[in-house]
């Protein structure tokens, strides 16, 4: 069986540009309606805003390759790169690597991909390790075959086999010449943006050029290439949409590692993804502005403990709690005693602060309240 990087006339990829127009489009105007709701928040939301977009790709691009961040780490770890352009001391390896490789293709958009940029969001990625033999900020070298397998030993099923160790260095070479020739300036060289962010994403995972990191850093390159085409940083939430079928994922970087240099099913998959990406990213927008109206309406009529307890149930992000506030999780956080924790929750409710679930059966769960813009009449 050939693969992709196998056939005749690789790389020279196919695919019907009519077929990406709508969603072309879509990506665009949803992207001037996200950057017009950005530039519409006060600047300390727009911050929240940016940092819990950026954290939830963040733990998502990592949780993709089953790697779990804690979501306090890596939320402290951006906010300080955010804000003063340092981590913070003696900060979690692997959420400041995860915060860093995010913040650094934020921050360089602009620039031509290189060797050495592509190296140091690996390193970013995959953080020092004791006693392992994985290769950091250099392509690959070790003759063995870089295969993607699953199932038990002796009845593996490869997936994948990527071109070997020896052709790395003049695949990457084309490929990085292919990305900086495509670009915005590109002239008649140039893609528009979808295009050129899927081939992107899906050639680099096709040559597979590092020991571990690949789907983390293949995916900055699709955030990359977003924003290139857009002339800003994309706010579209890539790994935070894949993360959400992930295996939907997986089948079609295997279909297409494995088909003709036909990538239209690719690019179809990916297209829609990204709309999908669109989506969070506003899901996430709104609720920085339903926080903010929050804050606003109820922020001076909590005390201290109350105060707490909220700003953890905001820290989970827009799903909020899983199963609701309840008195223990009101103790345990706070660490009051229960007669404390019923008393403020009590006081909550009766502020319209927080409401009580239906269907709690024993245990009465709640949930924050809504407050809803106010809409101002003729």
């Amino acid at each position: 069986m050939r693969w992709i990087w196998q056939q005749p006339g690789w790389p020279d990829f196919r695919y019907d540009k009519s077929a990406l127009e709508n969603r072309e489009l879509a990506f665009r105007l949803n992207s001037e309606r996200l950057a017009g709701s950005f530039d519409a928040l006060p600047s300390a939301s727009r911050e929240d805003a940016t940092v819990d977009l950026m954290l939830s790709e963040a733990i998502k691009t990592s949780a993709i390759e089953g790697e779990d961040l804690d979501r306090e780490s890596v939320r402290s770890s951006l906010l300080s790169l955010i804000t003063s352009d340092t981590l913070p001391a003696n900060s979690d390896q692997k959420a400041a690597g995860a915060a860093s490789l995010l913040v650094d293709v934020r921050k360089n958009w602009q620039i031509a991909l290189t060797h050495d940029l592509l190296g140091k969001w690996q390193s970013m990625a995959v953080p020092e390790r004791r006693y392992t033999p994985i290769l950091r900020g250099a392509y690959r070298n070790d003759p063995s075959p870089m295969q993607i397998v699953s199932g038990p030993y002796g009845r593996e099923q490869i997936h994948y086999e990527a071109p070997p160790a020896t052709q790395v260095p003049d695949e990457m070479d084309r490929f990085v010449d292919w990305y900086n020739q495509t670009g915005p300036s590109g002239g008649d060289k140039t893609k528009n943006g979808i295009a050129r962010a899927g081939i992107a994403h899906l050639w680099f995972e096709v040559i597979h050029p590092f020991d571990d990191g690949n789907g983390r850093v293949g995916r900055a390159i699709a955030d990359h290439a977003l924003s290139q085409s857009l002339g800003f940083p994309t706010t579209a939430c890539l790994a935070t949409a894949i993360e959400g079928d992930k295996k939907t994922y997986y089948m079609q970087l295997e279909k297409a590692s494995r088909g003709s240099l036909d990538v239209g099913v690719w690019l179809d998959y990916f297209a829609d993804t990204i709309i999908k990406a669109q989506e969070i990213a506003r899901e996430e927008v709104n609720f920085v502005l339903a926080k903010t109206r929050f804050y606003e309406a109820y922020g001076e009529q909590m005390n201290d403990r109350q105060a707490r307890m909220v700003s953890r149930v905001f820290a989970e992000g827009r799903k909020g709690f899983e199963g609701g506030i309840t008195t223990r999780k009101y103790e345990a956080i706070t660490k009051c005693p229960n007669r404390t924790a019923s008393r403020d929750l009590a006081d909550l409710v009766s502020k319209g602060i927080i409401k009580p679930l239906p269907g709690g059966g024993r245990t009465t769960r709640y949930e924050l309240t809504i407050v809803k813009p106010i809409r101002s009449g003729r």
